[in-house]
């Protein structure tokens, strides 16, 4: 019976010895398999944490959320979001990703309108959402 794991890149269930994701073409090493809790430090890109595509890591959502926020949304419903405490990888629960959604939904409903206190509102829970993304841990 064929074993199946996640992929590290989009979450889909691929073979335990696929070398690459045929969804999202994310590389899957030995290390890929064992469980994401054992990482090394952040600056090391050969360890597990740099093998993850850069649209997946949190400071490319954060940057997307800021300049075009229904990407980051896309994106991160899409697949998980993956950021470091200390060695630790971690991935955003679904509650960051609904918060995100409404941010988004309020922003592009201010700017389909004309009252200009509600597009600064808009922009502020934007930028705020954002902060909150960044400072998550």
């Amino acid at each position: 019976m064929p074993n199946f794991v996640h992929c590290r890149g989009c979450g889909h269930q691929i073979h335990e010895t696929a070398p690459t994701c045929p969804k999202c073409g994310a590389p899957q090493s030995v290390t890929a398999q064992a469980p994401l809790a054992r990482q090394a430090s952040a600056g090391s890109s050969p360890g597990p944490y740099g093998s993850i595509p850069w649209f997946r890591q949190r400071w490319a959502l954060v940057c997307m959320f800021l300049v075009f926020p229904p990407a980051a949304v896309v994106i991160a419903w899409s697949g998980e979001i993956y950021y470091l405490v200390g060695t630790t990888i971690k991935t955003f629960p679904k509650s960051a990703k609904i918060v995100m959604t409404v941010i988004t939904a309020l922003l592009l409903i201010a700017l389909a309108g004309d009252e200009e206190a509600l597009q600064g509102f808009a922009g502020m829970a934007l930028v705020g959402g954002a902060i909150g993304l960044s400072l998550r841990r």
